[in-house]
């Protein structure tokens, strides 16, 4: 009879746990939907390590937003000097800088990654720095940025999640999203160069249906480093492996079993109210909150009963608001285990209210409301 026990015991855990059938090589690893960033499989993911060049993708980040595609970059000695793999600028080149990041993110440039900070921030280091605010912005706690190229330095590193945070970030741009998705690139004719033909190192794009990016990197020191997006099912993933010999392989696996274990729930619809918040000094006293996009997540099977929402506005809410201002927060769990976070906006204007009495700076505003209480008073 224990006998029989224990085997449907067996039995029940094995239907109710996913076991992979495969082993990674990583060191690190991580799989994370990116719109609402639940983590669907992790493996050491916390722990900070090098990156190698998937370092760019937040130099590619950076550059498309601060700085400006269209202008010039006169390339430095230091830029075309830097060692490692290179699009080969010359001192004294002439590129624009969207080129530029082409040439960073297709055939992962150190060079172009020098010649992007120097010509955003006027230093690598200066840069660096910039790299850090925003890394810091996005809610990638653990990372540390010295350089833009991500050659090996131990104050440069990273770990699985943060680098999957980021760039769930990042390919919410669109124009990071076209380079990364680029398989090559034909560069023309420039000034005091050469035109150039760029094909993208990351091989997963042909491999693996539905791939959209992303970055792939390499030190001796950091092994092996990949970053890929993929798209389809509904569902928008992101795997990073670090320090992994066989990553082509792992990512393929990694998503197959995503794939195949997960699909998207839809919570909440656009323009639903969730929440009515209290609202001080306004023309009425509440708010509406709603959500401006469809909410998906994704789940396994069985796990639509395990789904909670909680609506948490801001504290003390002011007028006037505008439509769209974020004023709360939607957390979805499954259990307790957080599977996103999403804004709550407001639905529509809201002015302040209007006071019956303006303070005066010569006080003569102060004056009359005194006058005017006193006769008041009168008629109690």
């Amino acid at each position: 009879m224990k006998k029989l026990c224990i085997l449907f015991l067996i039995i029940f855990l094995i239907g109710i746990i996913p076991i992979n059938t495969f082993a990674i090589s990583a060191r690190s690893a991580v799989v994370l939907d990116a719109a609402s960033g639940r983590i669907l499989f992790e493996h050491n993911s916390r722990e900070r390590r090098g990156m190698a060049s998937t370092t760019k993708i937040m130099t590619a980040l950076c550059a498309l937003e601060y700085g400006d595609m269209e202008k010039i970059v006169t390339i430095s000695k230091t830029a075309s000097g830097v060692e490692g793999s290179s699009m080969y600028l010359a001192p004294n080149e002439k590129l624009r800088l969207s080129d530029l990041v082409y040439g960073l993110m297709l055939v992962s440039g150190n060079d172009a990654a020098t010649a992007i900070a120097e010509s955003i921030s006027g230093s690598t280091q200066k840069f660096a720095e910039l790299m850090n605010k925003k890394a810091l912005e996005i809610g990638a706690f653990d990372t540390s940025f010295t350089n833009p190229h991500g050659l090996s330095d131990e104050n440069h590193f990273t770990t699985a999640y943060d680098l999957a945070k980021i760039t769930a970030y990042a390919i919410k741009n669109p124009l990071f999203r076209d380079i990364v998705a680029t398989k090559s690139k034909s560069l023309p004719q420039t000034e005091g160069g050469f035109p150039r033909h760029l094909v993208n190192h990351n091989k997963f794009l042909s491999m693996y249906d539905g791939c959209i990016g992303v970055k792939t990197g390499f030190t001796k020191a950091t092994g092996r480093c990949l970053v890929t997006a993929v798209e389809k099912n509904g569902l928008k993933l992101i795997c990073v492996t670090l320090n992994d010999p066989d990553d082509w392989s792992d990512h393929k696996n990694l998503f197959d079993s995503a794939y195949s274990t997960f699909t998207p729930h839809k919570v909440k619809s656009s323009n639903e109210v969730i929440t009515t918040a209290p609202l001080k000094n306004g023309e009425v006293d509440k708010v509406d909150l709603i959500v401006p996009n469809d909410i998906y997540i994704p789940i396994k099977q069985g796990e639509e009963s395990l789904i909670k929402i909680s609506a948490e506005p801001f504290e003390e809410l002011t007028a006037p608001v505008s439509a769209g201002d974020v004023l709360g927060t939607l957390k979805v769990k499954i259990n307790d285990t957080n599977c996103g976070e999403f804004p709550l906006i407001a639905n529509a204007d809201i002015a302040e209210r209007k006071a019956i009495f303006k303070t005066s700076k010569t006080g003569f505003g102060k004056t009359f409301k005194k006058l005017f209480y006193a006769w008041i008073t009168c008629f109690e």
